[in-house]
Formats: structure tokens, C-alpha cells, sequence
């Protein structure tokens, strides 16, 4: 992503939800052209931290406790750690206020994408 905002001129307004939060952080980092980012609901880590300790730093959060760490073999032979949301778990930690879902909250649930604690601590403030 930081290489396509680098070929972008003028200002530049990014908008991060849940996961995308971190996302923007990193990408903005450095670059001059970004102006704002706006955080919807969204992780927005200080510099250092890493997004896996963001999911249980706050008391009352559903969310560490509703995701299921998954091995991967790293290039170097070390095991890393995927993250995935339980889809049984979905609604009560993620869309608990969107009752309208019904069964389409395990749906999304399970097809949520790794939210990997192995991303690198953050090189900017939010």
C-alpha cells in the first residue's frame, strides 16, 4: 500500500476499519502527502506496538478471546502465528450490535482474513 501512496500526488486521506486501522498507520508512515488518517472503529496502535497485543489491552474486549491462533511454517523454519476470528464468536465480540445479521455473522465470521500478530511493531504513531 505504501508504494501506491507514493505515487500519489496531492493530499491524501486514508480510512482504516477494525484491522484496516493498522493498516493505514504503517502505509502512512513517512509519507508527506498523507494529511489524515480517520480510524472507523479501527485499531490505531502507537509506535511499537504490535497489533496482537492491541487485542486484549483493553478490559471488556471481546475480541482477544474470540480468535484462534493458527501455525505457519516462516522461509527461515521458524512456526509463525495466523489469526483468525471463531466464527461462533463473530457477532458477540465483532457485529454484537447488528442483531439484523442472524446467521450471516457465522458466515462472516468465517470467511474473516488473519489479523497476524506477526506484523511488525508499528513505525508511527496513529
Amino acid at each position: 500500500m505504501a508504494s501506491v501512496l507514493a505515487s500519489i500526488e496531492g493530499p491524501i486521506v486514508l480510512v482504516g476499519h477494525s484491522y484496516g486501522g493498522a493498516v493505514i498507520t504503517n502505509a502512512a508512515a513517512g509519507n508527506r502527502n498523507v494529511k489524515a488518517l480517520v480510524y472507523v472503529a479501527a485499531f490505531a496502535p502507537d509506535k511499537g506496538e504490535q497489533l496482537g497485543v492491541l487485542l486484549n489491552k483493553y478490559p471488556g474486549s471481546l475480541i482477544g478471546s474470540s480468535v484462534q491462533g493458527v501455525p505457519y511454517p516462516n522461509p527461515d523454519g521458524t512456526t509463525g502465528t495466523d489469526l483468525y476470528m471463531q466464527a461462533d464468536k463473530f457477532r458477540a465480540a465483532f457485529a454484537a450490535e447488528l442483531r439484523h445479521l442472524g446467521e450471516q455473522a457465522a458466515e462472516r465470521g468465517a470467511s474473516s482474513r488473519s489479523a497476524a500478530p506477526r506484523t511488525p511493531p508499528h513505525q508511527a504513531a496513529a
